[in-house]
C-alpha cells in the first residue's frame, strides 16, 4: 500500500509511504528537529533549499547533505490538492 497525499494533513512527513512509495527521508529522520510534521506543515513551511522546514539537531554530515539535495529535488514536482483528503491506496 502507498500513501496518496491530496491536501498533506492526514500523512507524516518523515514516516508515510507517500513519495515512491517509501519512506524517503529515513536516513535524516535521526538528525531532524520536528519528527512529527506533516506533509502540509512541511510544505508550509517551505521545502527547497533554505526553506524553513529544515530545522536539524545537528550540523548534517557530507553524505547526509547530499541526501537533503536528492530529496528536494523528489519535491519539486510534489503539489498538494487542497480540496483531497490523503487516502491511502
Amino acid at each position: 500500500m502507498v500513501r496518496k497525499v491530496g491536501d498533506g494533513v492526514d500523512t507524516l512527513f518523515s514516516h508515510g509511504r507517500w513519495l515512491g512509495g517509501i519512506p524517503f527521508c529515513v536516513r535524516l529522520f535521526d538528525s531532524a528537529e520536528n519528527k512529527s510534521s506533516s506533509v502540509a506543515t512541511m510544505f508550509s513551511l517551505g521545502w527547497e533549499e533554505g526553506g524553513e522546514a529544515w530545522k536539524w539537531l545537528r550540523r548534517l554530515r557530507t553524505w547526509e547533505e547530499d541526501l537533503l539535495v536528492e530529496c528536494r529535488t523528489l519535491f519539486h514536482d510534489v503539489y498538494l490538492q487542497t480540496n483531497l483528503s490523503d487516502k491511502w491506496q
